[in-house]
């Protein structure tokens, strides 16, 4: 196996671990939903802040045909920005997600504990379960996309529509999560549905963006 694509499978395992230790902590800490739901949205924001570096390294060319979004990035069709200056892509990129990341951050550190009557967040268990997560996303950086050189592959606009399944993918996690404490108010329940949701989709996003990743290879 080439060893780019063991680099990409053991970021895969890491993946897997960094939500398996994020249940190890909840479960020491009592079943702390609202930590989780926190974190969830915190990591959402390390995404974000990783794909502002990827966008900033990028060296390659968008194909037009490989830009598929089903949604305007910023009040425009993504593949308009090809051609244009990273500045600009960077500045669609944080105006598309920052007011929306905020808004639902602002509903997750206070309404929701009201709503749901469950128990806030502890400080440190936030901090560990953090921990975890955003270490992955960090190893998947340096491993993958600096490690392997995807940098010199990937396009900045490819780059752009990215995020938004992941933010999709979070809206759901709390949505869903939010509706089984409420319909349980079983605090295990609703750790294992959380958990289970956002391993899949994280799970899903990594495929998908590594089999986007072996098309540039192709071509």
């Amino acid at each position: 196996m080439h060893p780019s694509w063991k680099r990409a499978e053991w970021s895969f395992v890491g993946v897997l671990l960094a939500n398996l230790a994020s249940l190890a902590v909840i479960w020491w800490s009592d079943w702390q939903v609202h930590a989780l739901l926190i974190v969830y949205w915190l990591e959402a924001g390390v995404v974000g802040g990783v794909y502002v570096q990827k966008i900033s390294r990028a060296e390659g060319t968008d194909d037009p045909e490989s830009i598929r979004a089903f949604w305007n990035i910023a009040g425009e069709p993504p593949r308009s920005y090809i051609g244009k200056p990273k500045g600009d892509i960077l500045g669609a990129l944080l105006e598309q997600y920052v007011v929306i990341w905020l808004l639902l951050g602002l509903f997750v550190a206070g309404p929701l504990v009201g709503a749901l009557e469950i128990e806030p967040a502890s400080p440190l268990t936030v901090v560990l379960i953090a921990v975890s997560l955003v270490v992955s996303h960090i190893y998947s950086y340096w491993a993958e996309y600096l490690g392997n050189r995807e940098y010199e592959r990937r396009g900045p606009v490819s780059l752009l529509v990215e995020p938004a399944a992941r933010f999709v993918a979070l809206f759901g996690v709390v949505f869903i999560g939010g509706l089984t404490a409420h319909l349980t108010q079983e605090p295990l329940g609703v750790v294992v549905v959380l958990i289970f949701f956002k391993t899949c989709a994280d799970l899903f996003q990594h495929r998908r963006e590594r089999k986007r990743v072996l098309r540039t290879h192709e071509h």
